[in-house]
């Protein structure tokens, strides 16, 4: 007998975190949730069991693993959400399938052994060391995938990836709501500054922002950038150096991390949206998360054509897509939506929406998940 129950557990502490993890884990919980014989799903981490129940009420308490593996039957699916932290993976890929033998499935929603390329910082530092470990946990890491029941993938590139390992791999994209409200439409005042927003972490190397922060530099002197999302002190460092170098101080504004909540008024606020990154390996197989958020704000949004981008985003029609990496794209493009945005400021926020409804709403996925995690 099949349960109506599915464990999720977090590799790192995701609730109240803020973070895009946070929001695609609770919109595979609405998702799956929406389900007829899915009558509650829990979600632990660091000995906290939260329970989610058919109308999403969530209560938590305080229970170990061992408490919480006795909660549930044996035939009750497992999904593990992993975090940079691989010793944790092995800890409960041997907790669960050697001890207790149970049904057990992993997100893979980037490929380890390049996330760790992304370190900036001195070669002989301590902290290069570790780096180096990881990289070697990261390949066991790679090894480990084949004795999981199942991942769920979140881009072409890393099915593609992890099929040589484990060939039981389901797609589930970048995941969106559709708010009761989007932002209204507007045209631009020329009289005004253009604000460019991105949003996430920031990584100079990782979302190329240095190539970002050249363009900028060369365009109409009215468009500015703003930024909002955690930096570490070498990022910061490396943020303040561009914008010295390049004469940026009254162009490019770091604005710190703020919570969800306050995300459309920032939407609200901007013209365009933007994902710069670069064509580095590791977004090559990942895919922003954010771009979901992106879709939904009301504004347009300009990205450049990594991993899955291409698939979903078609310049001129739903977005702005160029090629990664180079400066003259940026600048043609940036200068162009510019001079141009009052003649599409409505219509392709509003293909975006389209293509949501149509690709990541997470009401598309419920008998997907379903199927893939009970069958």
């Amino acid at each position: 007998m099949k349960s109506n129950t599915l464990l999720i557990i977090s590799c790192f502490d995701i609730i109240g975190s803020n973070t895009a993890a946070e929001h695609r884990v609770k919109l595979y919980i609405k998702s799956l949730i929406r389900h007829n014989n899915i009558n509650k799903i829990y979600l632990f981490y660091s000995n906290t069991l939260w329970t989610f129940d058919k109308d999403l009420n969530v209560i938590n308490q305080k229970r170990t693993i061992k408490q919480t593996v006795k909660l549930i039957n044996r035939e009750t699916p497992i999904f593990i959400y992993p975090s940079t932290n691989v010793l944790k993976v092995f800890y409960y890929l041997f907790y669960f399938k050697l001890i207790h033998v149970r049904k057990l499935f992993i997100e893979a929603n980037e490929i380890r052994k390049y996330s760790t390329t992304l370190y900036q910082g001195n070669l002989l530092s301590l902290i290069r060391y570790k780096l180096i470990l990881k990289k070697f946990l990261s390949i066991i890491y790679d090894y480990s995938i084949k004795y999981f029941d199942g991942i769920i993938s979140i881009s072409e590139n890393i099915k593609r990836y992890y099929s040589q390992i484990n060939k039981n791999i389901l797609i589930i994209p970048i995941l969106s709501e559709i708010p009761n409200e989007i932002n209204s439409y507007r045209t631009y005042n020329y009289n005004s500054p253009f604000i460019i927003t991105f949003t996430g972490t920031v990584n100079i190397k990782k979302e190329n922002l240095d190539i970002l922060f050249e363009a900028i530099s060369m365009v109409n002197s009215n468009i500015q950038l703003h930024l909002y999302g955690p930096i570490n002190n070498y990022n910061l460092n490396v943020l303040n150096e561009l914008i010295i170098k390049l004469s940026l101080s009254n162009r490019v504004f770091y604005k710190g991390f703020v919570s969800q909540e306050v995300l459309k008024d920032i939407f609200n606020e901007s013209h365009l949206l933007i994902l710069p990154r670069g064509n580095i390996k590791q977004n090559q197989y990942g895919f922003s998360t954010k771009l979901s958020e992106y879709l939904v704000s009301g504004r347009p949004v300009l990205v450049t054509n990594v991993s899955d981008n291409g698939k979903y985003i078609f310049d001129m029609v739903n977005g702005f897509i160029i090629e990664p990496d180079s400066l003259n794209a940026f600048v043609s493009k940036i200068e162009y939506i510019y001079s141009n945005y009052n003649n599409f400021y409505n219509t392709l926020p509003r293909n975006a929406i389209n293509t949501v409804k149509e690709n990541f709403d997470y009401k598309l996925y419920t008998d997907k998940l379903y199927n893939f995690l009970f069958s």
